[in-house]
């Protein structure tokens, strides 16, 4: 008699897993049930290759399944279907033993082996790694938490220091000479040139007649040429044209337009007065006909453009002495900006003294004189500017110097916390010598001289009373507070990362 099993699918294995668990059984007669739906067996190419590998172990295979596309499926790769195909008889076995049951006999069989596999679970392993990562994060948070850590805070009397000295820069001199308080510089001469425009304010009227502005109008779609000299007629008053002009034809329904100036020719009335829009006659165009009939002077017109009075006299503007200072002021500005410009680009890493009124001005042109008739007017000038320039670093550090001598010379254990100038006034450039003598007038803060790092290595891990204690001994420090945590702790840290010191 052949043995038979029959195997249980959850519907969830792939091929693989389900061509394994056919392998590891004996029995030479198979039943496998599958449930509806089971994707790995839902695939043509899926049971072609079930189906070479049954012929390959020699086992008889048959499907128990209600899934219709599954049943199709194995009866086109020629897979057998239980109680269709199989010796049993449909009254006999029709429904295949319950899986808990054949599951449990099969494996407390002593004939079953086969190895239990761990099955991964990613979201398993997911949870437990995060809490593993919460818990570590929680004991380190603790840990540092608990670390002891302490921020000191010196509060230090401040002098105020106020210094007024004498200073040469000198092209000459190779170092600093505290003694002479001279310090080394390169002397430079800056140039620059402008023009500058400026509009006139003045006014002048020009008696003559004023021009009568004209809209010439074309209705047809070609362009109509208008020579120069046209005379146009309004109350025998005649306008003649300036200039010859082509009218563009008309476009989109649109007529085409051009305006021009027409100049007086023959005046009858000496208060004439035209509005605009008025239609003027084109004397020329009077009586013709055109091919078609009809007269050019209805495809073609004339109108005022804007009003028109005969008494209004033409005005043009002028030149007056304001605009001659104005130019030369605005010229003047100009040229100063362009040296203190030019100096901050050139030289943005060294001192040099920039005054304004001591660049030296020459207005080479002046492009028109007082009545002359013009809108604009322009002047040419050049700037020049001479200095003495010196490393911005070596000259702070200089004046600086000069205080840490005076507070040496009184043998006072303090340093510069703060420090600016009040004033640098030029006393003297002598040009020729190449040297620059200025007056300095600053201000200074001074503290004790208190380095944080030396003192960290001095008080990590003492007790609070001898921190205290030890800060007592200095000069200048009025008063000192210090933050520990946690607060029981009762020294500092021996970690200096963990002292921050805040002089004040």
């Amino acid at each position: 008699m052949i043995s038979k099993i029959y195997i249980y699918l959850k519907g969830e294995e792939e091929l693989g897993e389900i061509i394994e668990k056919i392998r590891s059984v004996k029995e030479k007669e198979i039943i496998l049930v599958v449930p509806q739906n089971t994707k790995a067996l839902l695939h043509s190419v899926n049971l072609e290759i079930l189906k070479k590998e049954l012929d390959n172990i020699d086992k008889k295979v048959y499907f128990n399944t209600d899934d219709e596309k599954l049943i199709n499926l194995a009866r086109y790769h020629k897979i057998s279907l239980f109680l269709t195909e199989s010796l049993e008889k449909p009254i006999i076995d029709i429904h295949p033993p319950k899986a808990k049951k054949e599951e449990f006999r099969r494996i407390t069989s002593p004939k079953f082996q086969t190895k239990l596999k761990i099955k991964f679970n990613f979201w398993n392993f997911l949870i437990y790694l995060t809490s593993f990562i919460f818990i570590l994060g929680i004991v380190f948070l603790f840990w540092y938490i608990f670390q002891t850590r302490a921020d000191i805070y010196i509060d230090t009397e401040k002098l105020p220091v106020e210094l007024t000295e004498v200073i040469t820069l000198k092209e000459s001199v190779l170092q600093p000479d505290y003694e002479n308080k001279t310090l080394p510089g390169k002397f430079v001469i800056e140039s620059a040139f402008k023009t500058e425009t400026v509009s006139t304010t003045g006014k002048v009227f020009i008696e003559e007649k004023p021009y009568l502005k004209v809209i010439f109008v074309n209705y047809l779609d070609k362009e109509i040429p208008i020579k120069i000299g046209t005379r146009l007629l309004f109350r025998d008053n005649i306008f003649r044209t300036t200039e010859k002009i082509i009218l563009p034809p008309a476009k989109d329904q649109n007529p085409g337009q051009i305006e021009v100036e027409a100049l007086l020719d023959t005046l009858k009335d000496e208060n004439l007065k035209i509005p605009k829009d008025t239609n003027l006659r084109i004397i020329k165009l009077e009586n013709i006909k055109m091919e078609d009939g009809r007269y050019w002077t209805d495809v073609i017109k004339a109108k005022v453009a804007e009003d028109y009075d005969i008494n209004v006299y033409k005005s043009t503007a002028s030149v007056t002495s304001q605009d001659i200072t104005n130019v030369q002021l605005s010229l003047d500005n100009s040229l100063k900006s362009i040296i203190k410009a030019n100096l901050s680009l050139k030289y943005p890493d060294s001192f040099y003294y920039f005054d304004p009124s001591l660049v030296k001005i020459e207005i080479q042109n002046i492009s028109h004189q007082i009545g002359d008739k013009s809108n604009q007017i322009s002047a040419v000038g050049k700037a020049t500017y001479e200095t003495i320039i010196t490393s911005k670093k070596e000259f702070d550090d200089f004046v600086k110097n000069l205080i840490n001598k005076k507070i040496l010379n009184e043998k006072q254990n303090l340093i510069i916390k703060d420090f600016k100038y009040e004033k640098i006034d030029l006393i003297d450039i002598d040009s020729r010598n190449k040297a620059m003598i200025l007056g300095i007038s600053a201000k200074a803060v001074l503290i004790p001289d208190l380095t944080p790092e030396a003192l960290k290595d001095k008080i990590k891990g003492k007790s609070l009373t001898w921190v205290q204690d030890y800060f007592s001994q200095f000069e200048g420090v009025t008063k000192v507070r210090i933050k520990i945590f946690p607060q029981w702790k009762e020294n500092l840290p021996n970690d200096l990362k963990r002292i921050k010191i805040v002089i004040q």
